[in-house]
C-alpha cells in the first residue's frame, strides 16, 4: 500500500521542488553554453538545435501520454464509485426478498459499510490515513457475509434467494474493484522519467542560450512554470481525495441517505 513520495506530501510542495529543478537545470545549462561562448560561436554548431527540438518533442510526447493515462484512471475511479453505489443499493433493496429476524440485521450491515465507502474530502492525505480508512471499510465488509448466512438460513432454494446472493457478491467484488482503482497510480519511475526529460530539455535550451550570450529569464521562467503546471495536474489526477481533482462521493452519499430512510420505516 506504501506510494511515493509524490503521493504523501503537500501538493503544492511537490510543484515548488519539481519547478526549482527546472529552473536550475535551465540556469546550469545557460552557465556553461556561456563558458563556451567562445569557443561555440553558433548555437546550432555540434547539432544543438537538433537536440533541443527532438527532446522537446519526445518531452511532448511523454507529457501527452502521462495526462492521457492519468485522465483514464481518474475516469475508472469514477466509475467505480458509480459501480459500487449500484451494487450496494441493489443488494439493500433484494434483502427486502427475505424473511426476518435476518432481512433488518443485513440491510443494518449493508448500511454500516456504505457509511465507511464515502471519504470526506482531505480526510485521506497519507499512507497511514490510507491504512486507517481500509480496516475501517474491512471492519464493515466482514460482517456482511455473516449476515447474509444468517438471513438466508432458513430460506429454501430458488430464484429469489440466487439473487440475493449474488446482489451481495456483485457489493463484495465492486469493493475490490474500487481499491484497485484507487490504488492505480502512475509509476515513480515514469514520474522521475518526466521530470528528467524536462530538465535535460530545458538544459539543452540554457546550453544554447548561452553560446548565443543571452536568455530572456522572464519568458523562459513562464515556460518552466507551465511545464510545472502540468506535471502537478497529472499528479492530481492521482489524488483522489485531495487537490483540486476530487473524485466526489455523490452517489455513495445519496445512498446512504436513501438507505437509512428506509430502514427506518
Amino acid at each position: 500500500m506504501n506510494l511515493s513520495i509524490f503521493y504523501n506530501i503537500s501538493l503544492w510542495l511537490v510543484g515548488l521542488v519539481i519547478f526549482i529543478i527546472l529552473l536550475s537545470a535551465l540556469e546550469i545549462g545557460f552557465r556553461t553554453g556561456l563558458k563556451r561562448h567562445d569557443l561555440w560561436k553558433d548555437a546550432d554548431q555540434g547539432g544543438g538545435n537538433i537536440v533541443q527540438t527532438s527532446l522537446f518533442a519526445v518531452l511532448g510526447l511523454v507529457l501527452a501520454f502521462t495526462y492521457s493515462s492519468s485522465v483514464s484512471r481518474y475516469d475508472a475511479r469514477k466509475a467505480a464509485v458509480t459501480t459500487e453505489a449500484n451494487a450496494i443499493g441493489t443488494a439493500f433493496l433484494r434483502a427486502d426478498l427475505l424473511a426476518e429476524p435476518g432481512r433488518t440485521e443485513l440491510k443494518a450491515s449493508l448500511l454500516e459499510y456504505a457509511r465507511t465507502r464515502t471519504v470526506p474530502r482531505g480526510s485521506v492525505q497519507n499512507d497511514e490515513d490510507r491504512k486507517v480508512a481500509i480496516d475501517r471499510t474491512l471492519g464493515k465488509l466482514e460482517k456482511i457475509w455473516p449476515a447474509t448466512v444468517k438471513a438466508v438460513s432458513n430460506e429454501k432454494p430458488g430464484p429469489l434467494l440466487t439473487s440475493v446472493i449474488t446482489s451481495i457478491n456483485s457489493a463484495l467484488d465492486a469493493h475490490t474493484i474500487r481499491i484497485e482503482a484507487v490504488f492505480d497510480r502512475l509509476p515513480t519511475v515514469i514520474i522521475w522519467m518526466l521530470i528528467f526529460i524536462a530538465a535535460a530539455a530545458l538544459s539543452v535550451a540554457g546550453f544554447n542560450a548561452g553560446i548565443q550570450g543571452r536568455m530572456s529569464r522572464f519568458r523562459v521562467s513562464i515556460f518552466s512554470a507551465v511545464l510545472t503546471v502540468l506535471i502537478i495536474v497529472i499528479l492530481d489526477f492521482d489524488r483522489p481525495n485531495v487537490g483540486l481533482v476530487i473524485v466526489e462521493n455523490t452517489h455513495i452519499d445519496n445512498l446512504i441517505v436513501n438507505m437509512e430512510e428506509k430502514l427506518d420505516q
